[in-house]
């Protein structure tokens, strides 16, 4: 299925905020392009890996990346 346009905006958004898009930005405990919590990525800091640990995150903790994104303005994190 294609990904609508809006989940792909806030996607982009949350992924900016965070580490200005690099899956190598590191802060303490926090890893990568969505500064994940290292426990939740098992020491595979891979691309694909962030990826598809960010929408299992997101998808259980919100529902949504547009979600994830009004969190996060509202809060100044997610």
């Amino acid at each position: 299925a294609a990904t609508p346009a809006s989940t792909s905006s806030a996607k982009e958004w949350i992924a900016q905020k965070e580490s200005s898009g690099s899956y190598t930005a590191t802060n303490g405990r926090y890893i990568g392009r969505y500064q994940l919590d290292s426990s939740y990525l098992n020491g595979d800091y891979s691309a694909a890996n962030q990826e598809r640990v960010a929408e299992q995150y997101v998808t259980s903790r919100y529902g949504s990346w547009e979600a994830a994104k009004a969190f996060w303005e509202a809060n100044g994190w997610y």
